[in-house]
């Protein structure tokens, strides 16, 4: 069993992935829940004081449990007579489909959780401005450059921001310029953002401007967003990796195999996150 769990952890998180923009707080991790503190009232301001004694009070603390969420694959069966007749270890590619799958779940949780819910005074939720193309407004270069804009009034340090472009604002930008996106991808950066694609981006309601529940079904309504985040106000942690295998089942005539891992990905504060999604009007 540790050797396939070994298999899993291999290559978790690439080098460069987007889940490693983050503050890992792994370490922190006992029996899959991170215990912290929500600090209390912070002392008031004395100028010029001359009134004494100076009032005193003692600050209370209000305990925090983080409990790591539960990622189930499901069962895998890989039976004797494929084991011989294949030409690789099946096994173990069966195993790295399960760490994919995983790995997928984990994506998804951070990109929900690391976006905004709505437009906020800390949160900056834009519409794309670009032409209506079937039923969808198209991303512009332009339109990150407001988002930008409004992250910098809020005093924010460019070289913790990274904005995850879905595939389909990646192609809006390809096709508005496709020599200046070019530079982009080079430089890994766009507009002083560090730059990521993935498809696994949260959903919008395009009516109502406000993020699509985890998991929620699909609805005529949905649009694809893009998320910006700081590494600084936003965490991720791993928790236990187990494997429940059932070696030589008489039943199946083979190995049955799933995986259970712990993780969670969360923001710090709800500030300092945006997100651009395309409206359909």
């Amino acid at each position: 069993k540790e050797i396939w769990t070994d298999v899993l952890k291999e290559g978790f998180y690439p080098n460069g992935d987007f889940l490693n923009w983050s503050k890992d707080m792994s370490e922190l991790v006992e029996f899959n829940t991170i215990n912290l503190a929500e600090a209390g009232v912070d002392p008031n301001l004395l100028i010029d004081n001359a009134i004494y004694p100076i009032n005193a009070a003692t600050r209370t603390d209000v305990p925090l449990a983080l409990v790591l969420r539960t990622l189930d694959t499901d069962s895998t069966i890989v039976r004797n007579l494929e084991k011989m007749e294949v030409s690789y270890n099946k096994m173990e590619s069966v195993v790295r489909g399960h760490r994919n799958t995983l790995r997928k779940g984990s994506i998804q949780l951070a990109a929900h959780f690391w976006a905004p819910t709505q437009n906020g005074a800390f949160t900056p939720v834009l519409k794309a401005t670009g032409a209506l193309v079937n039923g969808r407004r198209l991303l512009t270069f332009e339109d990150i450059l407001l988002l930008r804009a409004a992250l910098v009034n809020l005093d924010v340090d460019m070289a913790s921001m990274a904005m995850m472009l879905n595939p389909l604002h990646e192609a809006d930008l390809l096709a508005a310029d496709m020599k200046l996106y070019k530079e982009i991808i080079a430089s890994g950066m766009v507009f002083g953002f560090k730059l990521f694609t993935n498809s696994q981006t949260p959903r919008w309601n395009a009516a109502t401007g406000v993020k699509v529940p985890f998991q929620a079904a699909p609805a005529g309504t949905d649009t694809q967003a893009s998320i910006v985040w700081s590494r600084d106000e936003v965490m991720k942690a791993d928790g236990s990796v187990a494997v429940f295998a059932k070696y030589n089942d008489p039943d199946q005539k083979g190995d049955v195999i799933n995986f259970q891992k712990r993780f969670l990905a969360l923001p710090f504060r709800n500030k300092l996150q945006a997100a651009i999604y395309s409206p359909q009007v």
